[in-house]
This record gives C-alpha cells, structure tokens and sequence, in this order.
C-alpha cells in the first residue's frame, strides 16, 4: 500500500476495482486476496473491505512465499546488498540437512535484504553455489538479480524445484550482529535447496529473520 488510502478506510468495492483498472472481477479477486493475505485489509460480509490500521498489521513483514513467483516478488519489494565471501566448506549444519555428498568448496555470497521505510534489515542471507558451478559463480554480480537467476543465465542450468525449511531458531552470535538483535533472541530461518531437472542441488540458501520483522504467510484454499 502506497498511501493512496488513509487507515482505517474503505476500500474501493470490486466494481469501481475492475472499472477503474479494466481488468476482470476474477483478476480483482485476486489482488484483493493477496492482498488480505498479506495483513493490509479485511474484508467481511456484509460490510465491504477495510484497510488495516498499521497498528493492527504490526510491524513485521508479511510475505508470502509458497511458489517461485512470490520469492522473486519478495526480491522486488525489498532490496538486499550481497558480498562474495569467496569458495568455503559448506558448513556441517547445512551438509546434514542435504543428507548427500558435498564435497568441494561452494562459493558464498551473504547479504543483508531491508524493505523502505522498516527500521533494521528484516533478513541475514548466506547463499552458496555449488562446486559443479564455480565458473559461473565468479561472473556473478551481487546485486544486480537474484542469484538463482543470474546463475541460470550464466550456466545454462534452468532451476526446475525449491525446496523450502522454515525452523524457529536462536539468532547466533555473528547473525545477531549483523541483524541488530540481541543474541539468542528467536528468529525465522528459511532454507531454499535449488535443484535443477535432474535433481542435482545447484543452491542452497539460508535466512535468518528477526522475530518481530517478520510473518511468513500462506493461502490455503480448502477443496
């Protein structure tokens, strides 16, 4: 929400929606779905939508990110600045989540991602690339894409699947440090594994979320 609309407010009916925008009422079902989804406005029967008060959305982050599409939508609502850390072991704690072989050094890139107007980074990202890789992991550059997708374009390799860990855990002495938190404090840490079609890992990444600048948010629909 850019501000267009004080809070609390009524938001615009779906027909002024579609009219105004000449899209569909399916595509502004949509939007408006994610858009609760996301904790900025209610909508209840018989009274329209509401937008949120900022108060009763709280000042976390609320993102969600089920599919490929909202991770890279989260890339674009926020911005992170990486810096190569060079080819390392990958560490243990990784290693036995893989569960597989990870011989080789990986090369690291670790980032802090911020979101306007959030006070404090909302997330710690360390991403390492695999061995098989190294050529195009020296051509990346930290922060002009994702970097799943620039190493898509600069190997070849398409990414075919994600998988994704979410684990609350206690902020470590270097994260707390670098997210400005005190040690120990909770926070969320997403682990995406990158695969390509023949199931090779190609990336595997971890960020840690500070507990209060972050909610990970999911639509289920019920069948």
């Amino acid at each position: 929400m850019r501000g267009d609309y004080p809070d609390p407010a009524q938001f615009p009916t779906e027909s002024v929606l579609c009219a105004r925008y000449g899209v569909s009422r399916f595509t502004v079902r949509e939007a408006l779905r994610s858009l609760q989804t996301e904790g900025l406005i209610q909508r209840k029967r018989g009274s329209g939508t509401v937008i949120k008060p900022a108060s009763a959305r709280g000042g976390a982050l609320h993102q969600p990110l089920s599919n490929v599409g909202e991770i890279l939508q989260y890339a674009r609502d926020s911005e992170i600045l990486f810096t190569p850390m060079g080819a390392t072991l990958l560490p243990k704690k990784f290693a036995v989540h893989i569960g597989e072989p990870v011989n080789g050094r990986w090369h690291h890139f670790r980032g802090l991602r911020t979101r306007h107007g959030q006070a404090g980074p909302i997330a710690l990202t360390d991403a390492y690339i695999h061995p098989d890789l190294e050529s195009a992991a020296r051509e990346i550059q930290p922060n002009e894409d994702t970097i799943f997708r620039q190493l898509e374009r600069l190997s070849g390799v398409k990414v075919a699947s994600v998988t994704q860990d979410i684990q609350a855990v206690p902020a470590s002495g270097p994260v707390a440090i670098e997210l400005g938190v005190p040690r120990r404090s909770p926070c969320l840490r997403i682990l995406r594994c990158y695969f390509d079609a023949t199931g090779r890992l190609i990336e595997i990444s971890a960020s840690h979320h500070p507990g209060d600048r972050f909610a990970y948010t999911m639509h289920i629909d019920v069948e």
